[in-house]
């Protein structure tokens, strides 16, 4: 029979095992937000107060960060503060990482007790679910925070649009060109990101913009998987190809990189103009 003897501060056992009473605060760790680049820096803070609803005790004997990442099926203790203890300090952390810790001493020091381990160089496979841990030892019982789940975005970079063939028009912008009519245009939008965007032709002439009508003239590559910091991360190319006409004179030609029907990003290659005699 399950005995629910956390809820009297004593040593549980149940099925033969020894465990100590566990209570889980609805507070989080302390971090300023959920989402972040591969490469950024930040403060994930265990702090006593994030446990205000335990029920009172007297010394605190440690307060740690706990950590579990997508790969694993059980959170790991990667800092730990012990204030009593001869070694203070332990971690199981990237050496790039940091640790800082404050309070704990003197007797009654539980209001004290802060430990703050500062992400550098925040990677990917960083991302996971993080939790504080304090343990008590009279009556002996630990608390758990409920955990935050910090996430990574990878961003998306965008290059110009390149044309082949380019012919710049001298005293104009380096994205415009000046091409023979019945020329064959490749217009090519490159870009990397996360898995799942698209590449959307946009047109623009005479402040009217609209999507490029003829599917056939474009071509979306297979996206190139690589990792990069960590990260899961596509590289896109798309062309867009049309054999250029006297009414294409002056047309500015867009791409847009969508995510979920959002736009993202966008290059314009700024004009394309059409010549009857040849360059």
């Amino acid at each position: 029979m399950d005995v629910e003897c956390i809820q009297f501060g004593l040593i549980c056992i149940n099925d033969g095992w020894l465990r100590l009473p566990t209570y889980v605060s609805s507070q989080q760790p302390i971090v300023n937000q959920l989402e972040y680049p591969p490469g950024d820096t930040f403060n994930i803070t265990c702090d006593v107060s994030r446990f205000a609803d335990l029920r009172s005790a007297g010394e605190l004997l440690s307060i740690s960060l706990l950590r579990q990442l997508s790969t694993q099926t059980s959170f790991e203790n990667i800092a730990s503060y012990e204030p009593k203890a001869e070694k203070k300090m332990t971690t199981n952390i990237p050496i790039q990482w940091q640790v800082f810790y404050a309070g704990g001493e003197g007797i009654n020091n539980r209001n004290t007790i802060r430990l703050v381990v500062t992400v550098v160089d925040f990677q990917c496979a960083d991302a996971g679910l993080y939790q504080c841990q304090i343990f008590i030892p009279a009556p002996s019982h630990q608390a758990n925070t409920t955990p935050v789940n910090i996430t990574a975005k990878i961003g998306i970079t965008q290059k110009d649009i390149y044309m082949t063939p380019h012919k710049k028009i001298i005293g104009e912008d380096i994205h415009s060109s000046v091409n023979t009519v019945g020329v064959e245009i490749t217009l090519t939008c490159s870009f990397t990101g996360p898995a799942n965007l698209q590449a959307l032709w946009r047109r623009k002439k005479a402040g009217n913009e609209e999507n490029y009508p003829y599917a056939n003239n474009i071509k979306n590559s297979k996206p190139v998987f690589s990792v990069i910091s960590g990260c899961n991360t596509y590289d896109y190319t798309s062309e867009l190809k049309f054999t250029l006409e006297e009414k294409d004179n002056g047309t500015l030609y867009i791409c847009v990189v969508m995510e979920d029907n959002i736009e993202r990003s966008r290059k314009m290659f700024t004009s394309v103009n059409a010549v009857q005699h040849r360059l």
